[in-house]
């Protein structure tokens, strides 16, 4: 995957500027994660709400990857991949790819607080049961590729800037319908570690 992710973001750099086609993938900030978490039975405003959220029998495992070619001050925007199980009710696995935004400034004594914004597409190999499915059959839909969005807070100590612990919503949606016929799709809440190269 990573050898993919080095050849898709050295065809677009040559399609740039001369100073980013001169970038090496190695020479970006990159970082893997693992992370996991439970699923929601709940819309993704009221799955935010991790403490009085109504959770599924479901539950999400996954990896990802991210790579920041572009940095504006504390501004940095890049791509992300990543890979999911999902268990539970039934298995399934999941694939995502999409680009991520996310800001480093902020902070709150020694600990460094990073908001962050992923957007892209999914692909399962079969819709979950529960909520997800749920909607795909009132709808008549296909819940297997919908649109990816994952809103995050993450942090890191001073003494350990490389390695942070993070909360996101791993959300899925048809976006009212425009892919799958689905409105809804699947939320986690899910927590993780990260480490940063």
């Amino acid at each position: 995957m990573k050898f993919f992710l080095k050849l898709v973001l050295t065809t677009a750099a040559l399609q740039l500027e001369p100073a980013y086609a001169r970038a090496d993938l190695l020479e970006m900030p990159q970082s893997v994660a693992l992370f996991g978490g439970a699923m929601v039975n709940e819309d993704m405003f009221a799955a935010a709400d991790f403490v009085g959220a109504n959770y599924e029998s479901n539950t999400l495992l996954g990896l990802g990857y991210q790579v920041f070619p572009y940095q504006i001050g504390a501004f940095n925007l890049g791509l992300e991949a990543g890979l999911a199980g999902r268990f539970g009710r039934n298995a399934s696995g999941e694939v995502w790819g999409g680009a991520v935004g996310r800001y480093d400034a902020l902070g709150l004594g020694s600990v460094r607080i990073s908001p962050s914004f992923t957007f892209g597409l999914s692909h399962v190999t079969q819709s979950q049961k529960g909520r997800e499915r749920d909607h795909e059959q009132k709808r008549d839909g296909d819940a297997r590729t919908l649109f990816y969005l994952a809103p995050e807070v993450s942090f890191a100590r001073d003494t350990a800037p490389d390695t942070e612990v993070f909360w996101r919503l791993h959300h899925r949606s048809g976006a009212w319908g425009t892919l799958g016929d689905m409105h809804g799709g699947s939320n986690a809440n899910v927590i993780g570690v990260r480490s940063r190269f």
